[in-house]
């Protein structure tokens, strides 16, 4: 296991959508606060366009970077694709600012089936005219370019994808990081993806990637996953051993274990507008639902796995309880 595991928290941008009895819009940033000051490495904002509603991610990102001095902030996941590559250095180049140089932008593809949580996959990418089965060649030019962008005087460049051919495009405002580091996130495992499009999926992560981030996985696919990843990046004539390896841990900590696993069940369907009756029917079966104990097992496994970065997202309508939970009963742990 790693000498030095980080932890950082999602502050859930769905919540204030489905539960705004329980958890306002304002209160993610009150929760981003406090888990600084509690000891958390970084504080989390997911994304999505239309498919799942939730408060816009880059606008949560900013309020966070207001209101903290010393966590990393990042996206579990950014959807890159549904955005302008060239808006979007403008965008991550400001945050850094903002933040002094704290962001990591993880993105991701988007989409997925019913059952692993897509409700509408392909409408986005129809909205927005981006072939949804291009979308990972997609991504993998955006990365190329938006670090060009950030780096370069001015960028030319030519393409069969859209908005991808450009010339002379400048962005001034520059990001105190050279660049901001880039993960990417995805999650094979879970739609059990072999051959040909599982080696696509994980070489552009060894190739482009500066980290890798999955969720619901177990130790053992954890383990086949990354090292893949940086069998890829040795091939590529890179360092292996400078990739991060991060994990999205949706987890519920009580003393009382049903407790925990019902309060997960009942949040998770809403979340993901699903009707199963037990969380052994899910993939979320995977993650922790228990006692402090459950929790730093799960997490012990996977830093065996290679796993070094966690971001946690709590299960329940009372977020704040469990971010004190977590850190008064697991962080001791490892701080």
């Amino acid at each position: 296991m790693a000498d030095k595991l980080e932890f950082g928290v999602n502050v859930n941008t769905r919540a204030p959508i489905i539960y705004p009895e329980h958890y306002k819009p304002s209160d993610m940033f009150d929760l981003a606060e406090e888990a600084e000051n509690l000891g958390f490495d970084g504080v989390w904002s997911a994304d999505n366009f239309f498919e799942k509603a939730r408060v816009e991610s880059t606008i949560t990102l900013g309020g966070i970077a207001a209101r903290t001095q010393k966590v990393k902030i990042s996206t579990s996941s950014f959807i890159f694709t549904t955005r302008n590559v060239v808006w979007m250095a403008l965008t991550w180049a400001s945050l850094d600012q903002v933040s002094n140089g704290r962001m990591i932008m993880t993105v991701c593809v988007g989409g997925g089936s019913p059952e692993a949580g897509g409700i509408r996959p392909n409408a986005q990418y129809h909205y927005l005219g981006i072939p949804f089965n291009k979308r990972g060649a997609y991504m993998e030019e955006q990365i190329k370019l938006i670090r060009r962008i950030w780096l370069e005087k001015e960028v030319t460049n030519e393409s069969d994808l859209p908005l991808h051919t450009m010339e002379g495009i400048r962005v001034d405002v520059r990001p105190i990081q050279k660049p901001i580091p880039i993960w990417i996130s995805n999650n094979p495992q879970i739609f059990n993806i072999k051959g040909r499009l599982l080696e696509r999926m994980m070489r552009r992560v060894g190739e482009l990637a500066d980290g890798w981030q999955t969720c619901t996985a177990t130790q053992q696919e954890y383990k086949e996953l990354f090292d893949m990843v940086k069998g890829y990046a040795k091939a590529a004539g890179r360092d292996p051993n400078e990739l991060t390896g991060g994990y999205h841990l949706t987890c519920g900590v009580r003393e009382n274990p049903a407790q925990a696993r019902q309060e997960a069940l009942d949040f998770l369907n809403k979340y993901y507008v699903t009707e199963f009756t037990d969380l052994s029917q899910s993939m979320w079966n995977r993650d922790a639902f228990g006692t402090p104990d459950d929790v730093i097992r799960k997490i012990e496994e996977l830093a065996e796995a290679g796993c070094t970065n966690f971001c946690a997202r709590f299960a329940t309508t009372d977020q704040f309880g469990q971010l004190r939970m977590f850190a008064e009963k697991v962080l001791p742990r490892y701080k």
